[in-house]
């Protein structure tokens, strides 16, 4: 992967920068495993030293500017749409904007119908997968919450997003899983509204769109920690279908679409009994147990791509067990067969 220096194009961050409270057109630092901070839009982001960055805020007014005038100075088609893409666990700031920036050029040979924005939390840097999972991913959620809250939605009114691993957790159990008092999920999405939403080798369990989904009973080696983590997933799930765009009829204009590989090593080992004892909807999609269990008001759009057929042609010492694969030609051709076409 190219060693990042700069990257000039827009990025959301979750992560914390100094100084705390800048205007638009400020420079601000941050660094390699920073603190979860309010969410913001940063650009021309610069590694000044190994693992600490520098970067210029920009308003949330700005950002929407960058977005409206992004076909036009790229010389792209009227369709082009920003794709915030939040990435997994154990990934650093400058390793998630390289590979946005070494996958580029997949987006413009597809058509570029859609351009990846990058959305940043912070990550343990040691690889702590209980450090990111249990703590870190939820507060990005609920900070990527306050943030879209705040914003009308008119201000961006064309995006898409794209979940990459515990990105699709950060999501779904955080941003749609914030509790009241009583540790209950709210009846509340979050304000957004995507034209399509993409869960990719997605780390939650594989039962979030059923009518019935299991929930954590005694059976459970760590009962309190997986109902504290993925449970009221019935409730999550409505918030999380919630943020799809409507039309006129309270329909809704995009899907969300799965994108799952059986084989993918990661997905293997976190249903293990030592991770997370669940299949994991990144390996089988969301219909394992049958088309019949998804609940009747979201089957008609939630949507599985099976990479299986393309995983061999990814590239790599590892093919048959990878996870990493958000980026491969074939996926990129996916999401852009996929866009909402902008009405004339």
């Amino acid at each position: 992967m190219t060693k990042l220096t700069e990257y000039k194009g827009l990025v959301l961050a979750t992560i914390e920068i100094t100084p705390s409270n800048p205007e638009h057109g400020d420079e601000v630092e941050f660094a390699d495993s920073s603190p979860g901070g309010k969410a913001v839009f940063l650009m021309k982001v610069k590694e000044y030293e190994s693992g600490k960055f520098k970067a210029k805020f920009v308003s949330p007014e700005r950002a929407a500017r960058h977005v409206e005038l992004f076909p036009k100075l790229n010389k792209t088609n009227k369709d082009t749409s920003p794709l915030f893409v939040v990435h997994g666990f154990n990934v650093q700031p400058a390793a998630a904007m390289s590979n946005i920036a070494d996958k580029w050029k997949r987006f413009t040979d597809a058509g570029l119908k859609y351009y990846p924005v990058p959305v940043l939390w912070p990550c343990n840097e040691d690889g702590d997968y209980a450090t990111d999972q249990e703590g870190l991913s939820q507060r990005a959620g609920k900070e990527l919450k306050a943030m879209v809250d705040a914003i009308p939605n008119d201000l961006f009114p064309r995006k898409s997003v794209l979940m990459h691993s515990m990105g699709n957790h950060v999501v779904f159990n955080g941003a749609c899983g914030v509790k009241d008092e009583t540790e209950k999920v709210i009846d509340k999405a979050p304000d957004v509204e995507f034209e399509n939403i993409f869960l990719v080798a997605a780390d939650v369990p594989h039962d979030i769109f059923w009518e019935n989904p299991y929930e954590y009973d005694d059976r459970w080696f760590d009962k309190k920690k997986m109902q504290g983590l993925y449970g009221q997933k019935k409730q999550k799930a409505s918030n999380f279908f919630k943020m799809l765009k409507v039309d006129e009829s309270g329909k809704p204009i995009g899907k969300i679409y799965v994108v799952h590989y059986k084989w993918d090593k990661a997905m293997v080992a976190s249903a293990t009994p030592l991770m997370n004892g669940e299949t994991r909807l990144g390996a089988y999609g969301h219909k394992k147990d049958g088309d019949d269990k998804v609940r009747a008001d979201m089957k008609d759009y939630i949507e599985d791509y099976d990479m299986y057929p393309n995983i061999l042609w990814c590239g790599g010492d590892d093919d048959q067990k990878k996870h990493s694969y958000e980026f491969e030609p074939a996926t990129v051709e996916f999401y852009m067969s996929k866009v909402i076409e902008k009405p004339e």
